[in-house]
């Protein structure tokens, strides 16, 4: 699908460093930056991955990158602080048809007048995985929940992976947090990041492949 035209402003979005924030980035033109939070042991908030894995990743994209380090206390402080100092218009979000996180994001961009866009809001999560396979990005599981089936883990999220996902009950975007990716290659990079994956290890609710970058 097209992206959405926002010229002449500055856009900014939310960055995971997973398909579901590449896939809304693609949608609209004009972002320029890319926010990604992390916590105190210097990981991405969203899906556990160093910054330094992410910092390559942004560094082999066409966009800029801008961290935050918070508690979960200091979150929403951090991120308003983030985006005061930025300034843009507008900022793009990944998320799909979580409510409650829609709410509370709409209210904190309220909050410091800034436009919330959420390109893939309400559309089918099946439809959306393999648009995001069919438009050439290449990405890689490296994390499921405890409860979901470790066969997952390093494997390239393609077609085939959707079917399986799907025959599993899983949702295919993983939008009820059953899974993540990291995004490596495709048409908002200007090279594939270059990686290996590590050890397997345990998060609270999950059990991810580390992300070696030299």
């Amino acid at each position: 699908m097209g992206g959405a035209s926002y010229e002449a402003i500055m856009i900014a979005a939310t960055w995971s460093g997973g398909k579901d924030s590449c896939l809304a980035v693609k949608r609209v033109d004009s972002v320029t930056h890319l926010i990604c939070m992390l916590n105190e042991e210097n990981k991405s908030r969203a899906h556990g991955l160093y910054r330094r894995a992410i910092e390559k990743q942004i560094e082999s994209t066409i966009f800029k990158g801008v961290f935050g380090n918070s508690s979960w206390s200091g979150y929403e402080k951090e991120f308003k602080r983030i985006v005061s100092d930025l300034k843009p218009e507008g900022i793009v979000f990944g998320d799909i048809f979580v409510e409650e996180h829609r709410v509370w994001l709409e209210r904190v961009c309220r909050e410091i007048n800034v436009a919330p866009i959420f390109p893939l809001w309400g559309e089918d999560t099946e439809k959306l995985a393999n648009e995001f396979i069919s438009e050439g990005f290449e990405a890689y599981i490296v994390a499921v929940r405890k409860d979901i089936d470790t066969f997952y883990l390093g494997k390239r999220f393609t077609e085939e992976i959707v079917e399986r996902l799907k025959s599993d009950k899983i949702d295919p975007c993983g939008e009820n947090g059953e899974f993540h990716t990291f995004v490596v290659d495709g048409p908002l990079f200007r090279k594939r990041v270059d990686f290996n994956f590590g050890e397997r290890v345990e998060r609270e609710k999950y059990i991810q492949l580390e992300i070696l970058i030299d």
